[in-house]
């Protein structure tokens, strides 16, 4: 879909010339004769006369209504308009994270009925309006809301009608001021960083494999001089010392990798890094701890973590954020073989650290471990993974929240207030040292998984003995990187929150998150 932008002042919109105008307003003003001076500069357009005019009568329901869909107004050039009551002022930065998180919920079905009106209707082109919208927050969100909401995934649709990303294919965005079009231009940025996001976690794992992972890497760094990529091959890997992290994928046809992708957009090109390291398992099939049939389909999405690592390298190249930022994509196939790693299996970290294998289903903590070893020689500011790691996450915090583990009270404090600012929630979960002891391994250092232990801070304790000195944060995203028993479904999240504490820490360069424990 083409996206353009224009300055178009709400009472110019007769010119656009679009199939379909949608406008958001406050049904209140439109059909409210005395709101005139209530709605600042805005002024109504005379073919707004028309619609008063023909539902004199329907005035006072309307007022109540959602959505309102008329067919050939004169006077405008667009065949349809479409208005969408808005019904509260537009402003998100000014608000509690809660009345932000509500708007933009709001748009997000808002959004969502739209795009599903126009594909209904076959409309090719539409031009959206918000006259009331001149918060620089809103106007990102409402694009936000739209861009996702038609967002379709049918790459391997073959029909005539299915190939169709969706019908529209030109959306015009309307602004009322003319400054407002950078705000728009960064909600682009951040759209064609979901968007990869979402495609790669959509993909079939028989597509999206480690090697696919390491190819999108380096076509990432081969268009942006700000990006560079350096892929680590198996046998690099295994000389390395990464036992755990080979291990993994040992049982699989499919060659481990670990793409490891530097983006150096600060001043200084030395200033510490934030490292952040996404699982990508692109199938899970547990392994020899074979997971149950049911649902098994859900596995290709095991590399959630790894493609919203990839979408955000995408994004900061885009806008050029002043950050230096390290992304390790932690990749590998999980099958059962004759060569596949074995519960009792006793494997050697990367840190030299020792793992007794319980379970071959606790894996995303075994590449992660290594890879949280291997990122340590950067120096980093921070370290973050980010994993669908459990389903335990799920039982606890459900689609509404991500996971947070740290050995950061700053850190984690952070983390969530970029969660609420960006509306990408995460819950802070405990790692006290009584969570440790399922861990104990009475012939290694440590076992891989705990028993009768709550799985998602099991989880995040293991991932704790590998952060050395360096801040580190996990986030558990597998209950709210894909919607469960719907295809198709990846949500792209934590990438919001990801790019709002980029963002905030680029602001401020000389951010420090001192260890500490973490108290709730």
């Amino acid at each position: 879909m083409k996206i353009e932008t224009y300055h178009i002042p709400f009472f110019n919109a007769d010119s656009c010339s679009a199939d379909c105008l949608v406008a958001f307003i406050d049904f209140a003003w439109l059909f409210d004769a005395t709101s005139q001076s209530q709605a600042g500069e805005i002024q109504k357009p005379s073919w707004l006369a028309h619609i008063l005019n023909v539902t004199p009568s329907l005035s006072a329901s309307c007022s109540e209504s959602k959505h309102l869909l008329i067919s050939e107004v004169p006077n405008l050039k667009a065949s349809r308009l479409l208005l969408v009551n808005t019904n509260k002022s537009n402003s998100i930065a000014n608000c509690t994270p809660d009345e932000a998180h509500k708007t933009r919920n709001m748009l997000a079905r808002q959004a969502t009925f739209i795009c599903s009106q126009l594909d209904e209707l076959n409309v090719k082109s539409a031009c959206v309006m918000s006259p009331f919208a001149n918060c620089q927050a809103y106007i990102q969100a409402l694009l936000d809301a739209l861009l996702f909401a038609s967002y379709r995934f049918k790459a391997f649709k073959t029909s005539p009608n299915a190939q169709k990303p969706t019908s529209t294919k030109r959306l015009s965005i309307a602004v009322e001021r003319d400054e407002l079009k950078p705000d728009i231009a960064r909600a682009l940025a951040v759209h064609e960083g979901k968007s990869l996001t979402r495609d790669l976690a959509n993909l079939p794992g028989n597509i999206c494999t480690p090697s696919y992972f390491a190819e999108c890497a380096e076509a990432l760094a081969s268009d942006s001089s700000l990006l560079t990529t350096e892929v680590l091959d198996e046998a690099t890997l295994k000389e390395m010392g990464m036992g755990a992290y080979v291990a993994v994928g040992q049982g699989s046809e499919q060659p481990t990798c670990m793409p490891v992708m530097h983006y150096k957009g600060a001043a200084d090109p030395d200033l510490p890094s934030i490292v952040l390291i996404g699982k990508g398992i692109t199938f899970d099939t547990g392994g020899i701890t074979l997971k149950k049939p049911p649902g098994m389909q859900n596995m290709i999405y095991d590399m959630c973590g790894g493609a919203t690592v990839m979408g955000i390298m995408k994004t900061l190249t885009a806008l050029r954020l002043p950050v230096n930022v390290t992304g390790i994509i932690a990749t590998a196939e999980n099958m059962p073989d004759g060569k596949a790693f074995r519960p009792g299996d006793i494997l050697t970290t990367l840190s030299g650290q020792t793992v007794e294998i319980i379970s071959t289903d606790a894996e995303g903590r075994l590449v992660l471990c290594d890879a949280m070893t291997y990122a340590q020689q950067f120096n980093p500011a921070a370290i973050i993974d980010i994993a669908t790691l459990t389903g335990a996450h799920i039982v606890s915090l459900g689609s509404h929240a991500s996971g947070l583990m740290s050995n950061s009270q700053a850190l984690s404090s952070a983390l969530v207030e970029a969660g609420e600012s960006s509306s990408d929630r995460a819950w802070a979960m405990p790692i006290w040292d009584d969570y440790q002891e399922p861990l104990d391994s009475f012939a290694a250092d440590m076992r891989n998984s705990g028993s009768n232990s709550p799985g998602m801070i099991t989880a995040g304790c293991f991932l704790s003995r590998f952060a050395g000195n360096t801040p580190w944060a996990h986030l558990d995203i597998a209950g709210t990187s894909f919607q469960y028993g719907k295809g198709n479904s990846a949500t792209a999240r934590p990438f919001s929150l990801l790019l709002a504490f980029l963002t905030q820490y680029s602001e401020k360069p000389d951010s420090t998150w001192p260890l500490s424990p973490v108290l709730y």
